[in-house]
């Protein structure tokens, strides 16, 4: 792994990683803050991707096994596991066609392992079969989504990705590159009113085994 970027530092500025340390390489070069906090956070705020929190993570973590990020693919999302993503369910993703994750799953999958491999296997069957599970603001996210996390291939490209030391902890939406706009604090309080854990800021993380 790399420890120092490799492109410009005026380039890297104003953009931020899922990474506790903003001081890293990866930090300076990823993903610009707003476009976390509209499609990274896994919660639908108001202006945020209109998704379910286990959904948004298969698709995540999807497209982490397909890029070979270990850093994403370490890492989970607090509130999708509290809604029931569990390590079987997520063994399943890379083969989904063959597994018994739900339908649905596995039509909102097809849109991700299309967009990750050649845009042009996006069939009729592919997006009609969504439709049968999807509204069409859904399938329209779904898109956005599994766009938004090929992201990690930039980081891997340059050689800058943290490593799965670095992400082996959940993710809560509160994690500071969310950003704190009035959007994500309601969508934040409401989790709360509903029993989610989401811890205060500056709590610190849950660390979970690397894989």
């Amino acid at each position: 792994m790399a420890t120092t970027p490799r492109i410009p530092e005026q380039y890297a500025k104003g953009f931020t990683m899922l990474a506790g340390d903003q001081d890293s390489p990866a930090a300076r070069i990823a993903i610009p803050q707003e476009l976390n906090r509209l499609a990274g956070i896994p919660i639908a705020s108001a202006r945020s991707l209109q998704l379910d929190p286990v959904l948004h993570e298969c698709v995540r973590l999807f497209n982490a096994n397909y890029q070979g990020c270990e850093y994403c693919r370490n890492a989970r999302q607090a509130v999708a596991v509290q809604a029931g993503l569990d390590e079987d369910m997520v063994s399943k993703l890379t083969r989904f066609e063959s597994s018994d994750l739900p339908e649905r799953t596995k039509a909102a999958l097809r849109i991700t392992d299309a967009l990750a491999s050649a845009p042009q296997m996006l069939t009729d069957a592919i997006w009609n079969g969504a439709r049968q599970h999807f509204s069409e603001q859904e399938v329209v996210d779904l898109v956005l989504l599994s766009c938004y996390t090929t992201g990690s291939r930039v980081a891997i490209i340059l050689g800058v990705e943290p490593g799965k030391e670095a992400s082996s902890r959940l993710f809560y939406p509160t994690d500071p590159v969310y950003g704190d706009s009035p959007d994500l604090s309601a969508a934040i309080e409401a989790l709360k009113e509903g029993g989610v854990a989401v811890k205060e800021r500056g709590e610190g993380y849950d660390r979970i085994p690397v894989a």
